[in-house]
Order: C-alpha cells, then sequence, then structure tokens
C-alpha cells in the first residue's frame, strides 16, 4: 500500500509539473513562427557561404579535434541530425498536448514512426556541399543501423532526398560523447564546418552554466565562421545545465 502511494504522489507531481504547459511556446515559435524559419534559413545560409570560402583555403579546419596538418585531405562537413536537419517538433507538440514527458520508449517509437520533417534551409545547404564535392557526414545521438536499409533514421533521411553514405552515419555510442566521432572523421577529411543545436556539436562544454560558458569562450569567433547553430528552443543540453524543473529554472531568472 505504501509503495502505491508513493508511486501516485510521484505520478501526481509529475503531471502537477507537466500541466504547466512549460513547452508549450517553444513548440508553437518553431512550428509556426516566421521568426525561426527566417533564423534557420539565415544559418544555412551563411553556412553555405562559408563553405565555399573554406573550400578555398585549404588551412581552414573548424574541427578541434582536427590534429594533424589536413591540407590534403579532402573536405567534409558534420552535422547533427535532430534539430539541426531533421524536425521533431511533432514528437514535442505531442508530448506538450498529452502531458507526456520525454523518455526513451516515446522517443524511440516517435523515431519508428520515421516521419520527422525538415528543418527550413538545411536540404539546400546539403545539397550546396554535394554538390561542390564535400564529404557529409551525420553525427547523432540516435540509436540506429546505418547499414540496415530499414533503419527509420535510414528510411526519413533517404526519404527527404538528403546525401546519404551509410558509412557517413556515426550514431549513438554508449557514452553519447561526439567527440571520438568528430576525431575519427578528423583522421581522413579536412571538416570545414560543423553544424548543430548543442554546444555538445561542437565541443565538450561542461554541465554547469557556468562552465559551458566558459569552456566555449575561446572559441566564441567560429561561431558564424566555421560553427554554426541551429535554434533549439525546446531542449538540449542547456536546460540540465540551469536545471530541468521549473521551480529550478525559476530559481535561475535575472530580475
Amino acid at each position: 500500500m505504501k509503495r502505491f502511494w508513493l508511486m501516485a504522489v510521484a505520478v501526481a507531481g509529475s503531471l502537477a509539473a507537466q500541466n504547466t504547459y512549460e513547452n508549450l511556446n517553444a513548440v508553437t515559435w518553431v512550428q509556426h513562427s516566421a521568426e525561426y524559419r527566417a533564423v534557420t534559413m539565415q544559418t544555412y545560409r551563411a553556412a553555405e557561404a562559408n563553405l565555399l570560402r573554406a573550400l578555398a583555403d585549404s588551412t581552414w579546419t573548424a574541427a578541434l579535434e582536427q590534429m594533424q596538418p589536413a591540407t590534403a585531405l579532402p573536405p567534409a562537413v558534420i552535422l547533427d541530425l535532430d534539430e539541426t536537419v531533421l524536425d521533431n517538433s511533432a514528437f514535442q507538440a505531442r508530448s506538450t498536448a498529452l502531458h507526456t514527458a520525454f523518455t526513451d520508449v516515446t522517443w524511440g517509437a516517435w523515431v519508428k514512426e520515421a516521419r520527422a520533417g525538415l528543418i527550413p534551409g538545411a536540404a539546400q545547404f546539403l545539397a550546396t556541399a554535394h554538390a561542390h564535392g564535400v564529404a557529409i557526414f551525420y553525427v547523432t545521438n540516435r540509436v540506429c543501423e546505418p547499414g540496415n536499409a530499414g533503419d527509420p533514421t535510414v528510411t526519413v533521411v533517404r526519404r527527404h532526398n538528403l546525401p546519404f553514405d551509410p558509412k557517413r552515419l556515426l550514431c549513438r555510442t554508449e557514452s553519447g560523447d561526439k567527440s571520438p566521432r568528430r576525431a575519427l572523421v578528423a583522421q581522413n577529411y579536412r571538416v570545414l564546418l560543423l553544424v548543430g543545436d548543442d554546444y555538445n556539436d561542437f565541443l565538450i562544454a561542461g554541465s554547469s552554466a557556468d562552465a559551458r560558458n566558459a569552456a566555449i569562450a575561446p572559441y566564441e569567433r567560429y561561431f558564424g565562421e566555421r560553427w554554426f547553430m541551429v535554434p533549439n528552443p525546446t531542449y538540449g543540453s542547456w536546460e540540465r545545465a540551469v536545471g530541468a524543473t521549473v521551480k529550478e529554472k525559476l530559481g535561475k531568472l535575472r530580475q
């Protein structure tokens, strides 16, 4: 009986938090605002312009993991998938409307539906990179099987007719740390640009807000030149850094 009571209290507390519709503005902005479309298009057009600059400069590299001279290596770009190339706002909308929390189970079910959309600007950028002979690597923390034609991530990328090579889809590893996968690409390619929606798509930025800001400070000039951030107000490591609950976030507000 005690266990049932504790579970009931936990569920009630969870629903109370979810009933705030905390993510409603963010999801609505992503799905319906002209501003969101404008800023993602702006990001990808700036990335396209700098891609051409990078191709012309054999010393140019965007990956901190690029340790050896890369002037003779073929060019590549590295992109995250979710909320960078693929738009999963329908999943966020469903979770918001139904007051359901993110879990590996709910996310896994969404991935299997293979109906993520595209972030505005992504397809044009990828087409331009591909047309210029640039290898395109997707470094994602999705659990996927690149060599399996029936894998839902492979399915959705192919459905959108995006440039795709199974050997260049680098899926989640045990730790989720993307830096070893970027290093793997950098061994054989000159990495021209990084595109993502989270600081961890560019470097390991620490777990607290202060640590993240300190880690990124030496590389701020990379943004808009070699690193391109796509806005994602719905979720990310930024949220874990400031606190996941409404109470924690209220405590971080500067007034």
